[in-house]
């Protein structure tokens, strides 16, 4: 069954274009590692996880759906949903990396920002990643000072770890 639903939604689902009814709340829950917890138990399938990874969406009201073309369900996420935990860079640009195969480049289309003090990188479909202690520690090792931001330029980006006392 798990492989028709993953054969049904594809790699890369367009979710924009899926507007069901919201069926509900779901008993599930994205801790602030990105583990994922049905029932509060944590999930122990890998692709599942995956899957529903692939068809999470937060809306214009700041709430977390599990979206299919016929289904809406409400989750809770208790920061963001995913958390990146590698940088891989190379002549091609840079890219980041988290758990459940989440990639993406870093360019003007994820762009980064400061969500409640913690660095947090935009990915698709509403949704953020923040960026895992040991890589922002990785990184702040290379911040530079731009204004009263600290960060980082990446393939021509600027990324921001963090603000400069005022004192």
């Amino acid at each position: 069954m798990l492989e028709r639903l993953i054969t049904q939604v594809g790699e890369h689902p367009k979710l924009e274009l899926w507007q069901p009814p919201l069926c509900g709340d779901i008993d599930i829950r994205i801790d602030r590692e990105g583990q994922w917890h049905c029932q509060g138990t944590p999930f122990n399938r890998d692709r599942m996880v995956r899957l529903f990874a692939s068809v999470l969406r937060r809306e214009q009201d700041g709430d977390y759906y599990l979206v299919t073309p016929v289904e809406k369900w409400r989750l809770q996420v208790d920061d963001l949903p995913f958390v990146l935990t590698q940088l891989h860079s190379d002549d091609h640009g840079s890219t980041l990396s988290g758990p459940l195969g989440i990639e993406c480049k870093v360019n003007s289309d994820h762009p980064w920002q400061l969500i409640d003090g913690i660095p947090a990188v935009r990915l698709w479909h509403g949704n953020w990643a923040r960026l895992s202690r040991p890589l922002y520690y990785q990184l702040a090792d290379k911040a530079l000072s731009r204004g009263n931001e600290l960060g980082i330029e990446l393939a021509g980006q600027w990324c921001v770890l963090g603000l400069q006392d005022a004192c």
